[in-house]
């Protein structure tokens, strides 16, 4: 956390444990969240994979991991899929990969043929400075390349980057999440993107511990979206993705 916490250059709204976690679902009135741990080397995939097996229980679910260099990542992933973890997370510039790079397509073949949908950091982040390794644009042609993967693209589409987001992304059949979005860009442009993508492909997300869960809830129910709209994204897209 205190590695993070430096990164980041912000302090966090939870103390990064499970317990923690549960209380802030609490106060945020939130029945389910998605945990996301990252594998940063090849060295620490299995052990982060088997701390998400073993933390992956209701209410709160765990995706995998698995790094570029990966030895065997074809296994791993069968192995993944088998620990019962339903997708996996991923993150160009922590990872230092890009989705062009064509050594890694046997991740993707692999995550569409044991049903694994994988989660992805898009777009700028604010530990590193651009060029960043993930952009509408780029994601947009890899989309082309794997349109059977279940993608979900984090930040709403590419964090800081929603112009482009509206011109290669929006309509495309992939998901868009609002982690760190809420309050981070105009409101119209955020119901703008929504209503052009289809509120069916957007999911909530607050990017905990690094944004308030009970404030991110109560902003989102401040935008001028229909009850239907509001429904899919608080809930029913999430559960039709994680298969609960």
């Amino acid at each position: 956390m205190d590695n993070a916490r430096k990164a980041l250059k912000a302090d966090p709204f939870t103390d990064g444990t499970r317990a923690g976690l549960l209380e802030s679902m609490r106060n945020a009135g939130i029945d389910y969240s998605v945990a996301l741990p990252l594998a940063n080397t090849a060295d620490n995939v299995r052990g982060v994979n088997r701390w998400a097996q073993i933390n992956n229980e209701s209410p709160i679910f765990v995706l995998g991991s698995i790094h570029p260099r990966t030895a065997n990542p074809v296994e791993m992933i069968s192995r993944i899929a088998a620990m019962g973890l339903k997708g996996i997370k991923m993150h160009p510039e922590f990872q230092d990969f890009s989705f062009e790079d064509e050594s890694l397509f046997p991740i993707w073949e692999a995550c569409m043929e044991n049903d694994l949908f994988v989660l992805t950091h898009a777009g700028g982040d604010v530990s590193f400075s651009a060029p960043y390794r993930s952009d509408p644009r780029s994601l947009k042609d890899f989309h082309k390349k794997f349109k059977k993967l279940k993608l979900v693209l984090a930040h709403l589409g590419s964090w800081g980057m929603w112009d482009e987001v509206e011109k290669f992304l929006v309509g495309l059949p992939v998901y868009l999440d609002l982690a760190f979005t809420l309050g981070k860009m105009p409101d119209e442009q955020l119901v703008r993107i929504i209503r052009g993508h289809g509120a069916e492909r957007v999911l909530f997300g607050t990017d905990s511990p690094w944004c308030d869960q009970k404030e991110a809830v109560e902003y989102f129910h401040t935008l001028p979206l229909t009850d239907k709209e509001k429904s899919l994204i608080l809930g029913l897209n999430a559960a039709e993705l994680l298969q609960i």
